[in-house]
C-alpha cells in the first residue's frame, strides 16, 4: 500500500443522487493533534467528528429529504451586483474581511490544477473534486475535502456538505472553492458551514474562507448575524432563511 492509500481515509455518500467522496487526511491531521497547542482538544474532537463520517454513522435520510433546507441554497439576492461589490470592498476596507491574491496558497492551488488539466490534453476545467483532492493531498494544513455536516434546530434539520476544513496554527478553517466568484453572493452559506461546526462540536477559534483561481476572502462567521444582516435589513431583504439554523 502507496504512503498516500495510508494516510487517506475515504467513504462515498450518495445524497439525491449526487455522489459526496469524503476524503481524511490522517496524517496530516494526526500532525495538527500532536502539536503543543491550547486548542489541540477541539482538533481531537474534529478527528472524532470526521472517523464517525468515515464509519458512514450519519443521518442518509436527513440528507436524501428533499423537503429539508440545504445550506449550499443559502445565498444573498435581491440586490444588484454594483451595491454587493461596494458592500464587500467597505468590509475588506474595515478589517471584518481579509482579502488575499492570487499568490496566496489557495488561488495558487487552483491554479496548478487548471495547468494540469491542460497540460494533460484534457478537454474540460477540472470541477471540485480534482482542485480539492490536489489540496489535500499537497497542503499539509487540509485535512479533510467533502465533509457532511447536520443540525437539527428543533423540529426541523438542516444539512450540507463543506468542500474543505483546514487547521492552520489555532485556527479551524471552513473553505469553500466558489470558481464562479461572486464570494459575497455565497457568504450566507459558507459561513451557516462556520457557524453549524462550531455549534455542533464546540469550537472556539473558527474562520471561514472562499476563494477561487485568483483570490481568496477569509471572514469570521458571525458576520453573517451581524454587519450583513444589518446590510440586507437596510435594503429590505426579507429572504435570510439562515438566521432559522445559524444562531448558536
Amino acid at each position: 500500500m502507496s504512503s498516500y492509500q495510508q494516510s487517506i481515509r475515504n467513504r462515498v455518500f450518495v445524497h439525491q443522487q449526487i455522489p459526496y467522496v469524503f476524503n481524511w487526511n490522517i496524517e496530516h491531521h494526526k500532525q495538527k493533534v500532536f502539536q503543543l497547542n491550547p486548542y489541540r482538544s477541539e482538533f481531537v474532537l474534529l478527528g472524532k467528528y470526521f472517523n464517525r463520517i468515515y464509519q458512514g454513522k450519519i443521518p442518509n435520510n436527513l440528507f436524501n429529504s428533499k423537503s429539508l433546507p440545504r445550506v449550499s441554497r443559502f445565498k444573498i439576492t435581491g440586490i444588484k451586483s454594483i451595491f454587493i461589490n461596494h458592500f464587500a470592498k467597505k468590509l475588506i476596507r474595515e478589517g471584518k474581511i481579509e482579502y488575499f491574491d492570487s499568490n496566496s496558497n489557495l488561488p495558487q492551488y487552483a491554479r496548478k490544477v487548471h495547468a494540469n488539466f491542460k497540460n494533460d490534453g484534457i478537454g474540460q476545467k477540472p470541477g471540485h473534486g480534482p482542485v480539492l483532492k490536489y489540496i489535500l493531498i499537497k497542503d499539509k494544513d487540509s485535512v479533510a475535502i467533502e465533509i457532511p455536516i447536520w443540525k437539527r434546530v428543533g423540529k426541523n434539520s438542516i444539512t450540507g456538505h463543506i468542500d474543505l476544513i483546514q487547521i492552520q496554527h489555532n485556527t479551524v478553517k471552513v473553505i469553500d472553492y466558489k470558481p464562479e466568484g461572486n464570494f459575497m453572493f455565497s457568504l450566507p452559506q459558507v459561513a451557516t458551514y462556520g457557524l453549524l461546526l462550531k455549534s455542533v462540536l464546540n469550537i472556539e477559534n473558527l474562520k471561514c474562507l472562499s476563494f477561487n483561481e485568483y483570490a481568496a476572502w477569509e471572514f469570521d462567521p458571525n458576520i453573517l448575524l451581524t454587519d450583513i444582516k444589518d446590510y440586507l435589513i437596510s435594503h429590505n431583504v426579507k429572504e435570510r432563511l439562515w438566521e432559522n439554523y445559524a444562531i448558536l
